[in-house]
């Protein structure tokens, strides 16, 4: 597998904040800056930045390059719902179960927090880092059913997005025409264990209504890890990865 200077970069900062680069040192980072450099065939590269990432290109290979586990099937992002998605999501409901008493009820992941493919045949580490190179966090909120049909009905606008797959939406015209949980319609007085994102608990990417949980946790615990540790814990089992499109979001 080859990387461009601009993942080595990244997974540079990634690996030596997170400590996996196995020094003899404890970093901690304080204070970040940075200029925007343009490269070219007709620039070239920045020599400084170059030797920088010379320097951990070896450790780097090796760790990326590690095969943890395989996957059935070629997966990639879409809506409104896709085999990435879909596996993300399932996945984080799982995590979840293990931290509610009574489980999760329902997990919810944004598409574009996705920024590659899953390839049919061997993983590797690298392949996690570039589906999920971002630093989101999971988080725990518990919110009301009346605010959890705002967010399906975000969802029916926006197209469908990350959903576990006991949920089944059908949407007609960019609007919610029915949502259930488990078979069940949702409970407007009910409290709903939700696992998500911070980027989402936040608001973003139309979640509004997840910002009037009744109690939120962040966990610090990067989404990319959990996939990882997943990975492996299949294949420790000696299963593969597999997802499918079930109907979760069905458009009419």
């Amino acid at each position: 597998m080859k990387y461009n200077l601009f993942y080595y970069l990244l997974t540079i900062q990634l690996l030596v904040s997170c400590g996996s680069l196995k020094q003899s040192y404890q970093y901690d980072i304080v204070n970040m800056t940075g200029t925007i450099i343009e490269m070219n065939k007709e620039q070239g590269t920045n020599q400084d930045m170059q030797a920088f990432v010379d320097k951990y290109k070896g450790t780097i290979d090796k760790e990326m390059n590690e095969v943890i586990g395989g996957s059935s099937e070629f997966m990639q992002k879409g809506r409104p719902e896709s085999l990435l998605t879909n596996f993300t999501s399932d996945v984080m409901r799982k995590h979840g179960d293990k931290h509610f008493t009574t489980g999760a009820d329902i997990a919810l992941m944004n598409v574009n927090g996705h920024r590659a493919t899953l390839p049919k045949g061997k993983i590797t580490l690298g392949n996690l880092y570039e589906v999920y190179p971002f630093d989101n966090a999971i988080t725990f909120v518990e919110l009301k059913g009346e605010d959890l049909t705002k967010i399906f009905e975000a969802y029916a606008r926006i197209g469908g997005a990350g959903i576990s797959s006991n949920a089944h939406l059908v949407v007609k015209d960019r609007k919610l025409i029915s949502a259930t949980l488990d078979g069940k319609t949702i409970d407007n007085s009910k409290i709903y264990n939700i696992v998500t994102i911070d980027y989402l608990a936040d608001g973003n990417d139309n979640m509004n209504a997840l910002r009037n949980a009744v109690k939120i946790e962040h966990t610090g615990i990067t989404l990319r890890d959990i996939m990882i540790d997943y990975v492996r814990e299949q294949t420790a089992k000696g299963k593969i990865l597999t997802s499918k499109i079930d109907g979760r979001i069905t458009i009419e």
